[in-house]
This record gives structure tokens, C-alpha cells and sequence, in this order.
């Protein structure tokens, strides 16, 4: 539950929420070429969950590719962070539009976690657990957002450097908390 929820909220925090004022203040794009960014990385986003699904290379290196695929994520959020280049810019965001596919794994590491009895329940736990953190992600970027342009900082460094910094600790919980086998 901690991993699917920043896994997920990552995508859509960035899509949903910081990628048009991102776009706009510090690359100066127009709100066409925003749109035009947000429906290719939506659109490439349908294709990634396919491609990881056929991959998929079950138990035990399935949660090993799960905690690699978040980090690179995590890895990508920090370049965007940093990168000052609107070309980059853009080419991470449709990069973690298809990227974001790896976590079909995750639904069937929960599957294979539980019961036949049980792993509806689980899904569906899981599947709140995810929405839940995209509005709680939404909402503490936000805060963070604030907070760094109360001190004069650059929010969207602040925002994406944070979103990097939830996704690693959501890696190192799912790495270390023990697994459930029921």
C-alpha cells in the first residue's frame, strides 16, 4: 500500500497538476504546446502498461523490477528538478508517461500476495490506496509549493524534488517492510 501510494500519485501529480505551470513559468510554453505535451505523454501513457504487463517476470524478480522502475522514476522526477532545457523537459515527461506502465506489476504483486478469497478485497485496498495518495500527494506538493515560495525558492524544483524524495522512501518501505503471504 505505501509503494502503490506515490507510485501512481508520481504520474498524475506531475500530468494532472505541476506539468502546465511547470511548462508555462520556467519554459515559457503556450498553453497549446502544454496541451500538446500533456496528450502525448497521456497517450503513450496507454501503451505502458501493456508492454510491462508482457514483461512481467513474475516471482521473485517482479519486486525487484517494481523498486528499479520506481527509482529510475524517482531518477527522472530529480532530472526534471534540475533541467532548465524545454526539450529535456518534454522528453521526461512522455518518458515517465510510458514508464508509469511498470506498475501494472504492481497489481499483480498484491494478486499473488493474498488468497484467491482475499485478493479482491486486497485490490481493491490497493486501488485506494492509490487514489488516496494522489490526493495526497496533490495536496502536500502544494503545501511544499508554498513553503518554497515563501523562502524565494523555485516551487517546481521544490515540488519535483519532493515528489523524487516520496517515491524513494515508498521504494525503501516496500524493500524493507515485511511481506504479507497470506
Amino acid at each position: 500500500m505505501v509503494l502503490g501510494s506515490v507510485t501512481y500519485a508520481a504520474f498524475i501529480t506531475l500530468r494532472g497538476l505541476w506539468l502546465g505551470p511547470l511548462m508555462v513559468e520556467r519554459f515559457g510554453m503556450g498553453l497549446l504546446q502544454v496541451g500538446h505535451v500533456a496528450l502525448v505523454m497521456s497517450v503513450v501513457a496507454l501503451f505502458g502498461p501493456a508492454f510491462f504487463g508482457r514483461l512481467d517476470p513474475k516471482e521473485p524478480r517482479r519486486r525487484r523490477w517494481i523498486s528499479r522502475m520506481t527509482l529510475l522514476m524517482a531518477g527522472m522526477f530529480v532530472v526534471l528538478a534540475v533541467s532548465q532545457v524545454a526539450l529535456i523537459a518534454v522528453l521526461l515527461a512522455v518518458a515517465m508517461g510510458f514508464l508509469c506502465g511498470y506498475m501494472v506489476l504492481q497489481y499483480a504483486d498484491v494478486r499473488q500476495s493474498y488468497t484467491p478469497a482475499q485478493t479482491g478485497r486486497a485490490m481493491a485496498v490497493f486501488t485506494m490506496a492509490m487514489f488516496m495518495g494522489i490526493a495526497l500527494m496533490q495536496w502536500f506538493t502544494g503545501l511544499v509549493a508554498g513553503w518554497a515560495t515563501g523562502l524565494g525558492s523555485d516551487p517546481y524544483t521544490a515540488v519535483l524534488l519532493t515528489v523524487a524524495a516520496l517515491l524513494i522512501a515508498g521504494t525503501l518501505a516496500y524493500q524493507r517492510l515485511p511481506q504479507v503471504k497470506i
